[in-house]
């Protein structure tokens, strides 16, 4: 199912800080996150989607700095991704799924299978002390590629809200460009889906590799944002 670009953006950024939004979310370009939800570590987001650009508050930023900060975020959208801007700004892609990925799922889930419980000596071994996080009820659904008793990719929910998953995937070094991270993408998308949830994806806007993955898995750009700390 299709939504408009602003339920995506609101369900992107719940999903990665845990913020609290205001019940007229939308119907004006500045909100201000309400106290009750998280409080984010940066001071502005600003967001450009389809229908316009909207800057999204922390409750407690002075009005003071309101006017200096976006005008610095308004300035770094001007500039190329591959263009560095100062270390308190960040700039990522939200994208969400909206085309046939490049793999077939039938071929994407011999590539790969879901993994559990009796999986953590594997991914232990893939990223150390990390088996407790990858296997929490919220990382769910797990999905690696395994090949000769060797998790090589692993890809889960970095963020999960009632409404949407936000992709996290990790592929090692020696075991990239082959296919494994497009397949456990593909996958990992079709079992959250099952749940009846959105997948999402984000990455920073200078990550070409992240974004050509999410390219090939078949998902659409529907905001760019920046944030300042």
């Amino acid at each position: 199912m299709e939504f408009d670009a602003l339920t995506y953006l609101r369900w992107h950024v719940e999903a990665v800080w845990g913020v609290a939004f205001p019940a007229e979310f939308g119907k004006q370009v500045d909100i201000e996150l309400l106290p009750t939800g998280k409080r984010p570590p940066w001071k502005l987001l600003l967001a450009d989607i389809a229908v316009g650009r909207f800057r999204i508050w922390r409750p407690d930023t002075p009005l003071s700095e309101r006017a200096i900060l976006l005008s610095q975020l308004e300035s770094v959208f001007a500039l190329p991704s591959d263009v560095a801007v100062a270390p308190e700004i960040s700039r990522e892609v939200a994208l969400h799924l909206a085309s046939s990925p490049e793999i077939e799922e039938a071929q994407a889930r011999n590539m790969t299978r879901l993994l559990t419980l009796e999986d953590q000596s594997l991914i232990e071994t893939f990223e150390h002390d990390a088996s407790e996080y990858y296997l929490r009820p919220g990382a769910r659904p797990l999905v690696g590629v395994v090949i000769g008793k060797r998790l090589l990719t692993l890809a889960h929910s970095s963020r999960r809200t009632p409404e949407a998953c936000e992709l996290g995937i990790d592929t090692l070094p020696d075991a990239r460009r082959k296919g494994y991270a497009l397949a456990a993408t593909v996958v990992w998308a079709r079992e959250v889906q099952r749940e009846g949830l959105v997948p999402l994806y984000s990455a920073f806007a200078e990550n070409a590799a992240s974004l050509a993955l999410a390219e090939k898995a078949g998902y659409r750009r529907f905001a760019r944002t920046a944030t300042i700390r």
